[in-house]
């Protein structure tokens, strides 16, 4: 029997099909799908508005688009269209917001942007005649998972050996430890405020080590688990869509032998659902964890009155993301368990060119120290400060730019648009470069500004014509609010 025979829907004993008499061979691909499709529903569901068409029609047809391919591939996890449709709908919505500040979406983008160029490969180099090798794409993408792992574990790293970041009193690592440890009475505990900044930067070191030491991968792959399981419910930022994506690329990174267990463990899971209710079986639990989550939030909504619309929906994701995640981190610490010390296996040599992904990555990282965008460098909560030709790095005295975005730094002293004078009257400095993009995206604003001392009145689109941004730099350049107070308190 093939896997095509299990029926979508089916109830009760007498037309439960004969699922486990299927026949599957390891497919390390599909052992991945779940997790990439549970990642793209945990980033979407964070930009709500999206969804709900705050945002206009094209936003929400790629939304809901990205929902439905996600739920098709819980359902039809082998089936690679359905993968690729996923990734080139996601593309297409990443195209659409940019630029982008959020990491997680940047790194979610490369790595769709790999799994498309390598099943492109695959297929013109079949001819075009024969499906896509999914083994062949497995071996290919998983390569790219691994570094994209590291290259973030290395930048969470870099980014924050800075004075700041070092600092209890503000540091970023301390923003996530503070809910953790309220509850214990231990906020203010300076050796738990300490722990919490230097334990970031040795689970990143274990986590990148145990990345490419295949025999012993579980002692840094499990301290990763539980780190990325526990900071979404911190509530303190939206990491459900981060830790879900780091989860998927962990799945694609693991030994093979470690990979093989996990796809046994989902197969059968799988199957005991499909028995009973065909193949959206593999969906009812989920529903059943939505309908808890919302009634349990719901409820709590009548003891503390008045909760905005952005923390429901939030405490309703921390409530999703603690049993699904924590189910994840389970599944994944037993198969590394179960693989400790792990076989060695070697792997086919991957083509070159899967390389040149990554490494365009890791270069696009270093942009905040050469003067380009601020932005989606993975410095999030790292309290990194490069603008203005200063910087609390320790390894730099000053960035060493080659471009001079970052020098033209303003002061807003007016401004038709409020926010604005709102965010300088907060203390806030900003990048020319997006104060010429505001204009440009709303012509009859005006801003007035200090720039090297000098107040330019009333700028317009009109009157900064010949300094305007192009296409690429618009999409591609994006820069965080300039606090050039110390010591800098993290932000994001």
């Amino acid at each position: 029997m093939m896997a095509s025979a299990i029926p979508f829907l089916s109830f009760g004993p007498r037309k439960r099909s004969s699922v486990r008499s299927l026949a599957y061979t390891y497919d390390g691909l599909t052992a991945f799908t779940p997790f990439w499709a549970m990642a793209a529903i945990f980033s979407i569901v964070g930009d709500v508005y999206s969804l709900i068409g705050y945002k206009g029609p094209a936003y929400t047809l790629l939304s809901w688009s990205v929902v439905l391919l996600s739920l098709l591939l819980l359902l039809y996890p082998r089936r690679t269209g359905f993968l690729l449709a996923l990734v080139a709908v996601s593309l297409l919505l990443y195209g659409l917001r940019l630029p982008v500040a959020s990491n997680n979406k940047t790194i979610t983008a490369v790595m769709n942007g790999a799994i498309l160029l390598s099943a492109a490969v695959l297929y013109l180099k079949a001819g075009g005649r024969a499906a896509i090798d999914r083994m062949a794409l497995y071996s290919q993408v998983r390569v790219v998972a691994r570094a994209l792992l590291a290259i973030m574990y290395f930048y969470g790293i870099f980014h924050k050996i800075n004075t700041d970041f070092l600092d209890p009193s503000v540091s970023c690592a301390v923003g996530l430890y503070v809910p953790l440890a309220r509850p214990f009475g231990l906020e203010d505990n300076l050796f738990g405020r300490y722990l919490a900044i230097y334990a970031t930067f040795i689970i990143e070191a274990i986590a990148i080590v145990a990345l490419y030491w295949k025999r012993y991968f579980a002692i840094g792959f499990i301290l990763a688990l539980v780190f990325h399981y526990v900071i979404p419910i911190s509530a303190y930022s939206w990491y459900m869509d981060f830790s879900s994506l780091v989860f998927a690329l962990y799945v694609l990174s693991i030994p093979m032998p470690a990979s093989k267990q996990l796809y046994g463990i989902s197969v059968a899971a799988a199957n005991t659902l499909r028995e009973q209710f065909g193949r959206v079986g593999t969906l009812i639990p989920g529903a059943a964890l939505m309908v808890l989550a919302v009634a349990v939030v719901m409820l709590l909504a009548l003891v503390y009155p008045e909760p905005t619309f952005d923390m429901v929906v939030h405490s309703v994701w921390i409530l999703v993301w603690s049993v699904v995640g924590g189910v994840g981190m389970i599944g994944l610490t037993y198969v590394a368990l179960q693989n400790l010390p792990c076989e060695n296996v070697s792997a086919p040599r991957p083509p070159a060119w899967v390389y040149v992904v990554p490494g365009l990555f890791f270069l696009s990282c270093l942009s905040p120290y050469v003067g380009l965008k601020t932005e989606s460098s993975i410095n999030m909560f790292s309290n990194l400060h490069t603008e203005g030709g200063e910087t609390n790095h320790l390894l730099f005295s000053s960035p060493p730019y080659l471009f001079n975005y970052q020098n033209e730094v303003v002061k807003i002293i007016d401004s038709s648009e409020l926010y604005l004078v709102q965010q300088s009257r907060a203390g806030n400095y900003h990048i020319l470069h997006e104060i010429k993009k505001q204009l440009r995206w709303k012509p009859e604003a005006w801003v007035t500004y200090v720039k090297d001392g000098e107040t330019v009145t009333r700028a317009t689109a009109v009157t900064l014509a010949g300094q305007m941004p192009g296409l690429l730099e618009r999409k591609l350049l994006i820069f965080k609010l300039v606090d050039f107070s110390r010591p800098k308190v993290c932000t994001h």
